[in-house]
């Protein structure tokens, strides 16, 4: 139904998209993804000492992990210009696609980033700590950065739902990629990429409603605002004033992880990842998809936890 529908009523969702921003269409792929969420800890020279996944897994998957997190290597923390032991939460993206012989799964991404509320007020207090006085933490020889926290402070605008993917039944997110002034509001934004759930269909019909997803996104995010706390707002980089925000279009309710933390599988459409402009060329930055977040979720900053073999991503488990 969804893709009879859907061709149909894309002229209607075409009217009421917002005319005035450009999106470049793109062929999308196919694919299943889930995410887990977990945490990890790692030594003085950047191995992997130990870790735990949160989420429910299927146990064939956490065998699969179990093989691969262990391999890992991420460049070394320091602290007062120390080697140190460092933990973090970590969201990790798995992607299945379809072979012959079923289904063949690979490390889509990893995320070092909070994920649950007390990740959160984690990060908070820490970024507090390091401004009354306590040492930086930073990432192989690079300078300490200064402690950002951002609250989300005005999104009362959400995106309207394109009227024609609506009746159709057509759900999908979009990541926003958001660079912030110092007083909080939106300097500039792109859709970085953008993927629609659980629906088959025509390339180019389906990327054309990824399209519309994307202007919707770009439109009502221009009027938001975060309030961000930063002891020198003055110095503050583009880096360090880069949001990931996911906007979600559905029916019901936001996509997440079940009330039991059970990691589940999506089926995704799934543009390509595009470059964000002001971040090209800049070292260290976390790469963060659409499949990488649900709901409210959102990456704010950098991280100064980082692979050192990007490698390890795209590969089979």
């Amino acid at each position: 139904m969804k893709r009879v529908l859907l061709g149909g009523l894309l002229a209607i969702a075409s009217m009421q998209a917002a005319p005035a921003v450009a999106v470049t269409p793109v062929v999308g792929e196919s694919v299943l993804t889930m995410r887990v969420n977990g945490e990890l800890t790692i030594g003085t020279e950047g191995q992997v000492l130990s870790y735990k996944i949160r989420s429910k897994l299927d146990p064939a998957l956490q065998v699969m992990l179990d093989k691969s997190i262990p391999r890992w290597q991420l460049t070394p923390v320091r602290q007062g210009g120390k080697p140190v032991n460092a933990k973090t939460p970590m969201r990790i993206t798995l992607a299945a696609t379809q072979i012959p012989q079923g289904y063949e799964v690979r490390l889509d991404n990893v995320v070092f980033t909070p994920i649950s509320k007390e990740d959160y007020e984690a990060k908070a207090a820490a970024a507090r700590a390091i401004r009354e006085g306590g040492e930086a933490i930073t990432v192989g020889d690079a300078p300490p950065s200064q402690p950002v926290v951002f609250d989300s402070r005005r999104m009362l605008q959400p995106p309207r739902y394109p009227v024609g993917l609506m009746r159709a039944g057509v759900s999908g997110a979009v990541l926003l990629h958001l660079r912030l002034n110092p007083d909080g509001t939106v300097a500039d934004v792109v859709a970085s990429q953008s993927s629609l759930f659980d629906i088959k269909g025509a390339s180019a019909v389906l990327d054309k409603a990824r399209g519309l997803l994307e202007k919707e996104s770009i439109r009502a995010a221009r009027s938001w605002s975060w309030h961000v706390d930063a002891a020198h707002p003055e110095l503050l980089t583009a880096d360090d004033l880069t949001v990931c925000v996911p906007v979600e279009f559905r029916m019901d309710s936001p996509g997440k992880q079940g009330d039991d933390n059970t990691a589940v599988w999506r089926q995704e459409f799934r543009g390509p990842h595009l470059p964000v402009p002001w971040l090209v060329g800049k070292a260290g930055q976390q790469l963060v998809g659409v499949s990488d977040l649900t709901g409210s979720e959102q990456v704010a900053g950098g991280s100064v936890f980082q692979l050192t073999d990007r490698s390890v991503l795209g590969r089979v488990l």
